[in-house]
């Protein structure tokens, strides 16, 4: 199954953020773009609001809050309760980097055309979390 290549609907983001940084988790670091002043990520060693090589800021204008936190083997909790438990509507971007390289994105508030993932996600969670309806193919808008 070419689950890669699909565009996908996102139905739940704490469980899809979530497995996504569980499966890169480890040499990795995450960003979050958006309006950050309310989420409380002050609580997590490491975080830097400069951009690095790899995690890049992707909105222009008008100039969004950007942050790097390093992702290690148990962090997603973490992450997520920094968060307050939910993906607010404030977050525009997210990113995975892992070894250097770009492997997860969820850009745009998770619109299904701007899911991207690298080839560090095994085909097999992303047919997990197919399974579980954590996301579903997007059949997109058909023109008659």
């Amino acid at each position: 199954m070419e689950t890669k290549a699909k565009r996908w609907r996102v139905r739940d983001k704490v469980r899809f953020l979530t497995a996504m940084m569980d499966e890169l988790a480890g040499d990795a670091h995450v960003s979050f773009e958006g309006d950050l002043r309310r989420l409380n990520f002050s609580t997590l060693a490491g975080v830097s609001d400069q951009p690095s090589s790899v995690l890049k800021r992707n909105t222009i204008w008008p100039k969004q809050d950007f942050i790097i936190v390093p992702l290690e083997p148990s962090m997603g909790t973490r992450v997520i309760a920094a968060l307050g438990g939910v993906i607010p509507r404030a977050i525009i971007h997210i990113q995975i980097e892992k070894s250097g390289r770009l492997e997860f994105g969820a850009y745009d508030n998770f619109h299904p055309e701007c899911i991207f993932f690298g080839s560090a996600v095994r085909e097999a969670v992303i047919e997990r979390l197919a399974s579980q309806e954590i996301i579903r193919p997007d059949k997109g808008h058909r023109k008659s």
